[in-house]
């Protein structure tokens, strides 16, 4: 466990430009890159940490590294089979994994302006026609919500996200709900389910995509 980091054997991203290692390396290691991407994606990255060592009141039923916090109680996590999880500890408690592999996980920052956990509703899950009409209406409002928080301190949320797209070689698609959530979907449906639960009162997590 303690040696295992993101894979270093696959070039995964756009144009095979960038294992998983050397895609996370060259973020935390390149200050504007680092803070652009942390900006786009509201989080903070960070180096990989036992999760167990960060969060030493929870129990995890599948052992992993945090790399990555929101600005709220949220936490992205490289687990041992090198998928990515999502836990957000507070009230409800909720759990789920979200992507694949680190560039899947990127590819569902970057293509959502609408925070993705905004979309991991069950209607969703089942009703494509009502998953891309939420796309529709949300995702403009998640660029103006950006712009508005940053103003001229970053570029548009449209130039961002393309100049992130080319210097992280992640792919950009016309069709979020489609390409992007509906296997995001799948990733959080699949088992074994990453779980957790807070130990002081044996509160157990529930699923990302809400029944």
């Amino acid at each position: 466990m303690e040696k295992f980091m993101f894979d270093n054997t696959k070039k995964l991203t756009k144009n095979q430009k960038y294992t998983q290692d050397e895609l996370f390396k060259m973020v935390l290691e390149n200050k504007d890159l680092k803070e652009k991407t942390e900006a786009l994606f509201a989080l903070d990255f960070k180096e990989l940490t036992s999760v167990k060592e960060e969060y030493p009141d929870y129990e995890f039923n599948i052992d992993g590294k945090v790399f990555a916090e929101d600005g709220g109680a949220g936490a992205y996590i490289l687990l041992e089979d090198g998928s990515i999880s999502y836990v957000c500890f507070d009230f409800p408690l909720e759990c789920g994994r979200i992507a694949e592999n680190l560039v899947e996980w990127f590819e569902l920052l970057l293509n959502c302006a609408n925070f993705w956990l905004n979309y991991a509703d069950r209607e969703y899950l089942e009703n494509l026609e009502a998953l891309e009409k939420k796309v529709e209406e949300s995702e403009p409002k998640g660029q103006d919500q950006f712009e508005d928080a940053y103003g001229d301190d970053m570029p548009s949320y449209l130039e961002l996200q393309k100049e992130l797209s080319e210097k992280l070689d992640i792919k950009i698609y016309n069709n979020i709900a489609k390409d992007v959530l509906q296997r995001f979907f799948k990733t959080a449906e699949r088992g074994p389910k990453f779980m957790t639960k807070y130990i002081p009162d044996n509160e157990i997590a529930a699923d990302l995509i809400e029944k």
